[in-house]
């Protein structure tokens, strides 16, 4: 079998705790891996209680993960986080969202992010930083959340209940004015990066009522652009989800076998419910455009851009166009984090079951079919959950390879497609997963703190 491209993910933290060196090597002599993907903090051990914890417990969905690779000795711990380099004040003067804080830490440590993208490149790895698209202040998941007012809306203009995500709304002129100065800075901060790779540039759907984003006001004028009226759609919005919970919507022909006769009969049932995808679609192409022009400015051409989503089919309903947005980054990485794929699916059977009354079991079927995160196949709703550290994760080959396939062939074929697999769980099953989705173009693993020896050879045996 041919080498393909294999990049890993490997947040600082490892650098500092194992050394550039002993991380490198194993990458590249275990994995032999020809990409590394890191980020702009560095960061120590805390107290409980304090930071953030590593693994993050994805909104206390995951608590119960641990580290494969001890991280200062542990497999869990609190951690607190400082920016790798210092953030130009003047161009964050008078922004609304402010830089990840510096310490004494930033001035010790942070050139160690720099040295480790250096080392890298020295080997010949292709090198990206990894920030949040839409998390001040960007530099991982746990470090940001909105301010009041930037927060996607629900059609009743709330924001609906805690999400393991914390984006802004994609329209916010707050949110894009700090992404122009923090893209600006790190440019500056590490020419030696090859690229940006920008996570969650989208409307992540893992809660239910998140399918219903975004009716932020910001969104109005994008709205205005394609002829449609916000306050309208969010009426329109708003009586589908008084239909759905009053028993109505069971009254309409709605195929719920396949995602596209689901959407199309469903689309003919509540037309509103296309212009509100369509508006969602032209949000997210509009940042894409934003921050492809923002990079560009900033690193005169010379950095490529890398943008991670969903896989199909709910990148249809977290506006991320494959036809439309694929045509705007270098890169395209489809996210296949099937531990999450349980508490998706919970969300959306708790959502269902409380407002139609449908029994749990049969929602879970229903969402089997369409979403084809499980098997299509009779299961105990209760028994859904975020998988242990050892437990099998329940996601067919056959419909991963079908997702990759699907996204390849909506795909423009000048874009680069990878799929980004997720490290965690036991190593068969890890590789099965791998083998599933690999692409042409390669695969990229996250995170490095998932991957065993074991499971960094398994990588290098198998596409090394």
């Amino acid at each position: 079998m041919p080498k393909l491209p294999v990049g890993i993910t490997v947040m600082p933290e490892y650098a500092q705790s194992e050394g550039i060196g002993p991380v490198l090597d194993r990458l590249e002599g275990l994995a032999k891996a020809t990409c590394l993907t890191t980020s702009p903090y560095v960061a120590r051990p805390a107290e409980p209680g304090r930071g953030h914890r590593e693994p993050p417990g994805d909104a206390g969905a995951g608590e119960r993960r641990l580290l494969d690779r001890p991280l200062w000795g542990k497999r869990e711990l609190w951690m607190e986080a400082t920016a790798s380099f210092v953030p130009d004040a003047a161009l964050y003067e008078g922004l609304a969202y402010r830089p990840l804080p510096i310490d004494d830490q930033t001035h010790a440590e942070g050139a160690i992010v720099g040295d480790f993208l250096d080392a890298a490149a020295a080997r010949g790895m292709e090198t990206w930083l990894q920030v949040q698209a839409a998390i001040p202040p960007g530099h991982r998941v746990q470090f940001g959340n909105p301010l009041h007012g930037d927060h996607p809306l629900m059609p009743d203009g709330t924001p609906g209940p805690a999400r393991i995500d914390r984006n802004a709304s994609l329209a916010s002129d707050e949110l894009r004015a700090y992404m122009r100065a923090f893209i600006t800075d790190l440019c500056r901060a590490y020419p030696q990066a090859g690229g940006l790779k920008f996570d969650w540039p989208e409307y992540p759907a893992y809660t239910f009522e998140s399918l219903f984003f975004d009716f932020n006001p910001a969104v109005a004028p994008i709205a205005k652009r394609l002829g449609l009226d916000l306050a309208t759609l969010a009426r329109g919005a708003a009586d589908f989800l008084a239909d759905l919970s009053g028993g109505k919507l069971r009254e309409k022909p709605i195929a719920t076998e396949a995602p596209d006769a689901f959407l199309a009969s469903l689309f003919d049932a509540y037309p509103v419910l296309a212009e509100m995808l369509a508006l969602k679609a032209a949000v997210v192409a509009d940042y894409a455009r934003f921050l492809k022009e923002t990079m560009d400015t900033a690193s005169g051409g010379h950095k490529r851009m890398f943008l991670q989503c969903f896989p199909p089919p709910l990148n249809q309903v977290t506006g991320f166009d494959f036809r439309k947005v694929g045509t705007i980054p270098d890169m395209v990485g489809i996210k296949f984090y099937t531990m999450h794929w349980p508490v998706i699916e919970r969300s959306y059977i708790t959502a269902l079951t409380a407002r139609t009354g449908i029994a749990p079991n049969a929602a879970a079927r229903a969402i089997s079919r369409l979403l084809r995160l499980s098997p299509d196949a009779p299961r105990d709703a209760g028994a859904i959950r975020y998988p242990e550290p050892g437990d099998l994760h329940p996601a067919g080959s056959a419909d991963l390879a079908a997702k990759i396939a699907q996204a390849r062939l909506d795909m423009p074929p000048s874009t680069r497609l990878v799929s980004i697999a997720h490290g965690y769980g036991p190593v068969d099953d890890v590789m099965r997963r791998f083998r599933a989705v690999t692409t042409g173009d390669g695969l990229h693993v996250n995170r490095y703190c998932y991957l065993s020896d074991e499971k960094l050879a398994a990588i290098g045996q198998r596409f090394g």
